[in-house]
């Protein structure tokens, strides 16, 4: 590297890693690195080059010769390769396979060594705190081909789990929440040049991770406090969205890549809906003539629903809408987050009747498998969503760090979840009780489903 006067590199380069997956299961609903690319484009923005390096790439060629290809759909959401692994040493084995998906680790190594010097920074990004052995994996294929170089990690489990991420994945440093202004410090303490300002809201747009399908996001956080979900704790402000960025980033992709499949990972999405989401939508159906498709991975609050936003959707191009609707009991409501009630999800079904939008293309979720949760409340609020008309699926719970339901889950579980991630898996069922075991959550499960295809079939007679 060449050196300015001042003693920093003059064009310093980060190598942004995005691990593989680790799971008994696992499905590709738009996942992209969104963050981490955020951040390469602030590194960008600042002088450095920037190299991504995506364990999820389904188009991976050494992977696809030995592995086969992905099976993908239109949309941009399918498959990914798909290795069986080991368990770690004591950790029970469940009736399912445990797998590792993503690109072959050797084309990893291989991709790493085709850089023409090494990088000056590592930054590894982290979904759910159960997968954290695929951040292991690439903190030590890091260390095995650049071993003088600092590596860091951040995301979500880096957030949640920072002292198990140092301890046992070993990166140098883990950034805490928000990039900015937590790996700051970070970069400063290593002599690297400070970005200026705060992460651009949209990320790098020349990625090949857009290839077929994108990510963006409106508003940042959420403004809601739920007792089961860790978004306040990841994005600890909620802040309002910028339409025009978002018009810019997703205008971008359309014209230069052709991408017409776009996710939003808005945790609140409808929330600032008369600044935010509809002038958002207006703007894109009238520059693109309605010509993209929209999805909504992260639940929609029903409270926020009428007829008219729902046809603007329609219009603009959501080809589905998933609500959360959690529990038909409304005392479970107050106790956990009360930003819904059964009369709110009684008034977001007969807004969808009275638009557009296809009943049949509208889900809800209902969380199963909470602590101390009763059975009956269960199968009541999956039948009273399913008399409906529209399709209930469980969301099955898995216990956060610094939630309000973790003290309650490290108690109740026979499982050491504060010692290891794993266990947050829902598919180990860590809340599991004689009242309401895997058996029961699968007939539930079933359940939902034939009272949906039931309501198809009547509709058709």
């Amino acid at each position: 590297k060449q050196w300015d006067m001042s003693g920093s590199f003059s064009r310093p380069t980060v190598l942004l890693l995005n691990p593989p997956v680790y799971d008994f299961a696992f499905y590709d609903l738009y996942v992209k690195p969104y963050g981490l690319l955020r951040i390469g484009a602030w590194l960008e923005q600042a002088g450095y080059d920037v190299v991504h390096i995506n364990a999820l790439d389904y188009t991976d060629s050494l992977s696809i010769e030995r592995l086969g290809a992905c099976r993908r759909k239109s949309e941009g959401r399918g498959k990914l390769f798909r290795q069986p692994a080991q368990l770690p040493p004591g950790v029970p084995p469940i009736p399912r396979q445990f797998s590792r998906y993503g690109v072959l680790p050797e084309s990893l190594e291989q991709q790493m060594r085709s850089l023409e010097s090494p990088p000056d920074l590592i930054l590894v990004t982290s979904g759910m705190t159960y997968w954290y052995l695929g951040v292991r994996e690439m903190v030590r294929l890091s260390r095995k081909v650049f071993p003088r170089v600092p590596v860091g990690c951040g995301g979500i489990y880096g957030t949640l789990m920072p002292d198990h991420c140092l301890a046992v994945c070993e990166a140098d440093f883990v950034t805490r929440g928000p990039a900015w202004p937590g790996l700051l410090q970070d970069l400063e303490a290593r002599g690297l040049p400070l970005p200026a300002g705060k992460p651009p809201l949209h990320p790098l747009v020349q990625d090949p991770v857009w290839r077929d399908s994108a990510a963006l996001r409106l508003n940042e956080g959420c403004p809601f406090r739920c007792d089961y979900c860790a978004s306040s704790l990841i994005s600890p402000e909620f802040e309002k969205g910028r339409v025009q960025e978002a018009v810019d980033f997703v205008l971008r992709l359309y014209r230069e890549k052709g991408c017409r499949n776009f996710a939003f990972y808005d945790d609140a999405l409808l929330v600032n809906w008369d600044s935010v989401l509809g002038p958002f939508l207006e703007t894109v159906v009238r520059e693109t003539g309605g010509n993209l498709n929209f999805y909504n991975p992260n639940a929609l609050h029903i409270r926020y629903l009428d007829a008219e936003k729902l046809n603007l959707m329609a219009r603009a191009g959501f080809r589905e809408i998933r609500m959360g609707y959690e529990s038909s009991d409304d005392s479970f409501q107050k106790l956990s987050d009360g930003k819904s009630s059964l009369s709110d999800f009684q008034k977001a079904i007969q807004a969808i009747r009275d638009s557009e939008f296809p009943l049949e293309h509208c889900q809800v979720y209902v969380l199963a498998g909470l602590p101390g949760q009763d059975p009956g409340e269960l199968e009541h609020s999956i039948r009273t969503a399913a008399a409906t008309g529209v399709r209930c699926r469980l969301a099955q719970y898995s216990p956060v760090p610094g939630t309000g339901l973790w003290e309650q889950s490290i108690r109740m579980s026979p499982y050491p979840l504060a010692e290891e991630p794993l266990f947050h898996n829902n598919n180990f069922f860590p809340l599991e009780s004689r009242e309401l075991d895997r058996n029961k959550i699968d007939a539930f499960r079933r359940l939902g489903l034939e009272l949906f295809q039931s309501s198809l079939s009547s509709e058709t007679d």
